[in-house]
């Protein structure tokens, strides 16, 4: 992974970050905005979970900042959102918010490959089969960190944790691996799992785009051939 905390602007064809969750403590909208703010790019994807939940009330002013920002940038450039998990019916709200188009899974082409992009919580054997059990752990977990330090020290830990437990990371990237040989890509991205990753299988190249909830936030870069997970 590539470290970045230049000030000059910095130019990339394509910037793909996920997993915001904008309306909750550990999110970092204010981060997000200054990376945006920093590169000179063509194309945007965000790459679900952008938000939280239905509850508008939750976003602050950085949040409302940040998706101005994103609203503005679409007039010049190309603003792709993949939904996620947490997206779920957002979308018809603030598709017109920040001028992005929507994709459950957003493929394109360049040099006669295919590159895939999809959320990753349709490998989540757990999340689909225990959606109950799954949104209780979300509001369990929501009650967590407003309680927590300033820091989310506790939530940062229990969120490392838990995912690990559940191995998530690499079930999803073996089933998406396995979805993007399915359709033909030679290039498949996700988020979901809040760890940014990288793998090569099946003649197929992965990486997860981590999130923006934890230290250090991850995003990924596209120019070419040249495909790299940085942190910010």
């Amino acid at each position: 992974m590539e470290h970045n905390h230049k000030a000059e602007t910095k130019k990339t064809h394509t910037l793909i970050i996920s997993d915001l969750h904008l309306g909750t403590p550990v999110s970092r909208a204010d981060k997000a905005l200054k990376l945006l703010q920093s590169y000179s790019f063509r194309k945007l994807i965000l790459l679900g979970d952008v938000f939280e939940s239905l509850n508008f009330k939750k976003l602050d002013k950085d949040c409302w900042e940040l998706l101005n920002y994103i609203g503005k940038i679409t007039k010049d450039r190309k603003v792709r959102w993949v939904l996620g998990n947490h997206d779920a019916g957002l979308h018809n709200v603030f598709d017109s918010l920040m001028g992005a188009r929507i994709y459950e899974t957003y493929t394109w082409q360049y040099k006669h490959e295919k590159y895939l992009a999809t959320h990753g919580h349709q490998f989540d054997r757990f999340l689909v089969n225990n959606a109950v059990l799954s949104h209780m752990a979300t509001v369990m977990y929501d009650f967590i960190q407003r309680m927590d330090s300033d820091e989310k020290k506790f939530s940062h830990w229990l969120k490392r944790k838990s995912k690990g437990w559940l191995r998530l990371s690499d079930k999803v990237a073996r089933s998406a691996i396995r979805y993007g040989k399915k359709h033909e890509a030679n290039y498949v991205f996700c988020g979901h799992t809040h760890k940014a990753m990288k793998k090569h299988s099946h003649d197929i190249k992965y990486f997860n785009s981590g999130c923006w909830t934890d230290d250090p936030c991850t995003y990924i870069t596209i120019d070419e051939d040249n495909i790299k997970i940085h942190e910010y």
